[in-house]
């Protein structure tokens, strides 16, 4: 046998030599940061920081109440006026069951708006009064039974109307008439 055979190692893989132990010094090694390099570094670190937290606290308000600095408040006030009540006319719809014969709900509804927007609710009454309709088909005899269930129609009813009269938005809704048989 040669002498390269001898070289070689006994499973037939050659050894390849790590980074560096070739007389290689360009590659692979890790390059140390001088202290000056680490104390630039760690300062712009801190001036960003300081930078960030300064700004956050002086559009928190905290500076100011840090050195006492008061801006007069402005309080804007609307006037409302005294809301209307409206009654729509009676709403009797067959409720949603699995059975034969449905339950039914019966109510009187009074909408509490602003004297401006009557007209509005005025115009689209039929609107308003297909969707309330259309709306009680969908709800089941216990969905409605109790405080819970009257305060979420409420809260439902309030939506409904809001949407079909948009932009004008309604104070609140009292029942004057509320069965359900």
């Amino acid at each position: 046998m040669t002498a390269d055979a001898d070289d070689a190692a006994p499973n037939g893989d050659a050894e390849i030599p790590e980074d560096g132990e070739n007389g290689d010094e360009e590659g692979g090694g890790k390059k140390k940061l001088s202290k000056a390099a680490i104390i630039k570094i760690a300062a712009g670190f801190v001036a960003v920081l300081l930078i960030g937290g300064g700004t956050t606290a002086y559009f928190m308000g905290w500076v100011h109440d840090l050195f006492g600095i008061e801006h007069e408040r402005k309080t804007a006030t609307i006037d409302l006026g005294k809301p209307v009540s409206y009654e729509l006319p009676q709403i009797v719809a067959d409720l949603k069951t699995g059975r034969c014969r449905a339950p039914f709900l019966r109510a009187t509804i009074k909408v509490q708006l602003s004297k401006n927007d009557l007209e509005k609710l005025e115009t689209h009454q039929d609107l308003v009064m297909e969707r309330i309709i259309m709306h009680l088909r969908d709800q089941e005899r216990q969905d409605l039974s109790g405080r819970a269930g009257s305060d979420q129609l409420r809260f439902d009813l309030v939506k409904i109307i809001n949407t079909a009269i948009a932009p004008v938005r309604v104070h609140g809704i009292l029942f004057k008439e509320f069965m359900l048989q």
